[in-house]
């Protein structure tokens, strides 16, 4: 299986240009508190700067259904990513899948996550004070147990060129996603940090052994 890439924090267009020439799957606008936090309005901007076939999806935190919903719908996003793994009601957010997140400190038994219908899940590090790009390695642990017991997940926290490819090889998510570790500074994307991730997860899909 080959695994999919989200590039996260994209801020200007051609970050996202080049994420999507690389090789990336997925775009990540950041729509919730951060340093690359993006309005409605810089985000319609962006948007309208990428392909229209381009797969973008919106980084929540706290924020109401129905705000989510807005930005979904104004922004063409295929995914929602929103916090807690409970179920959320989006409400005119047109074909937008929920992506789950989980950051907490103490992570629940992957078995007790719903799989049907069918969920994504993203575990990225917990921190106290910031909803994500901390640049911290989240528990593969957690995420190996995930994957064995066949939920769809994708794993943030820290990734970069030199340490995804044993997570890719030996764990094997749905998908990975990587944001700061990839920067020349918060929310400018370094082209060649971006290739040489996902040229290292390429690599790895390609060396991986299959499933029996």
């Amino acid at each position: 299986m080959r695994t999919r890439i989200k590039i996260c924090g994209i801020t200007r267009p051609e970050d996202g240009l080049a994420a999507l020439k690389a090789g990336a799957d997925y775009l990540g606008f950041i729509l919730t508190e951060s340093p690359r936090r993006l309005t409605l309005d810089q985000a319609k901007t962006l948007r309208r700067a990428l392909p229209s076939d381009a797969q973008v999806v919106g980084v929540f935190a706290e924020e109401p259904p129905e705000t989510v919903s807005t930005f979904a719908r104004e922004l063409a996003l295929v995914a929602v990513q929103v916090g807690g793994w409970d179920d959320v009601a989006l409400d005119g957010a047109g074909s937008a899948e929920i992506w789950h997140v989980l950051r907490a400190a103490k992570l629940p038994d992957p078995v007790t996550l719903p799989m049907v219908p069918l969920r994504t899940y993203v575990l990225d590090a917990h921190d106290q004070h910031l909803p994500g790009g901390t640049g911290k390695r989240a528990d593969w642990e957690w995420a190996r147990r995930c994957v064995e017991v066949g939920r769809r997940l994708f794993v943030a926290g820290g990734l970069d060129a030199g340490n995804v490819a044993p997570l890719v090889r030996d764990i094997r998510p749905f998908g990975v996603d990587a944001s700061s570790k990839l920067e020349s500074a918060p929310g400018r994307k370094d082209a060649g940090k971006v290739r040489a991730f996902i040229d290292a997860i390429r690599s790895a899909d390609h060396d991986r052994p299959k499933r029996s």
